[in-house]
């Protein structure tokens, strides 16, 4: 089962690098009409595929080694922007996505071999559906808020992190027990999922904000490095799915924590995309831009519709 969750993870990865793209591409470049919502729409129905093959492997595999898979996207959505979009590999962008790589990794493979199955007890159960139910309203606070890129993504990914905890939960539930009643015990069941469905929605909705400000690799980087960096300290802390930790595999828990979001906060410094608006807003050329990062400014070029070209 393992190995089909494995499969199915890298599937949603590559899903979620492609609609990524387009969702942000349509939010952030095209302008308003319905070559931008056909747009749109295609990256919202990819972002349903990868909720799907997501659901399946959670219910087939641990969380700490499907989660942690779809760091794979970041790589599929560098190739997509090469391309598609002209993006350059340049050694600080290369870097930056290598160290991030090398994090999850290192903590995929120091937290599997701490996995066992999990315990869900009422109580546990009680204190995730109100950690979503408190991230939900924080989210939508947070995405009317003026909070900068680089927090949009975080706060992104510990959202999406406590659902993809409550989703293993709740997948695990099914396989093992098949689908509860709606009674004493099952209804904290459904309320969960309930609690799921609106954690996912502001997740989804502070996602946009977050494309509309910042390139996708860094919104994926973000995500791929907190995500499963918070559902596996929920899976510890709340149903003891990583009992046994030794000190040793505290600290390289930690460093690979500590490098992936070193990894994200190079790319979100380094990107391309990030350098050439650098260059636009300063009006001259940093002195750390490659040369063929820093063309002269040009006014984009419309075609009869009103999209860039």
């Amino acid at each position: 089962m393992i190995i089909t969750a494995i499969i199915l993870a890298t599937l949603a990865a590559f899903a979620l690098a492609l609609g990524t793209h387009f969702q942000q591409y349509a939010v952030a470049t095209m302008t308003p009409g319905p070559k931008r919502r056909a747009t749109w729409v295609t990256g919202l129905g990819l972002m349903g595929m990868v909720t799907v093959l997501n659901v399946i492997a959670l219910g087939l595999g641990p969380v700490a080694i499907v989660q942690p898979i779809g760091a794979i996207s970041l790589v599929f959505a560098a190739l997509i922007s090469r391309r598609y979009f002209g993006l350059q590999f340049g050694a600080p962008l290369l870097i930056s996505i290598g160290v991030t790589m090398f994090s999850i990794f290192a903590f995929v493979t120091t937290s599997a071999q701490f996995s066992h199955e999990l315990v869900a007890t009422e109580e546990s159960v009680t204190w995730l559906l109100a950690l979503l139910v408190a991230l939900s309203v924080f989210g939508a606070l947070f995405a009317l808020s003026r909070a900068g890129h680089i927090p949009r993504v975080i706060m992104t990914g510990i959202i999406f992190g406590t659902v993809a905890a409550a989703t293993h939960v709740l997948a695990r539930t099914v396989v093992t027990e098949g689908l509860p009643d709606f009674e004493t015990s099952g209804s904290r069941w459904w309320m969960m999922l309930a609690a799921v469905a609106l954690a996912s929605a502001v997740g989804f909705w502070l996602v946009q904000t977050a494309y509309a400000s910042g390139p996708p690799e860094t919104v994926l980087a973000g995500l791929t490095v907190i995500d499963p960096i918070v559902a596996v300290v929920i899976g510890a802390a709340f149903f003891g799915e990583y009992a046994g930790l030794t000190p040793m595999a505290i600290g390289l828990l930690l460093l690979a924590a500590g490098g992936g979001v070193a990894g994200v906060w190079m790319l979100s410094q380094f990107h391309p995309r990030v350098l050439e608006s650098k260059t636009a807003s300063t009006g001259r050329i940093p002195t750390d831009v490659p040369a063929h990062l820093s063309p002269e400014p040009r006014t984009p070029a419309r075609n009869n519709q009103g999209i860039r070209s």
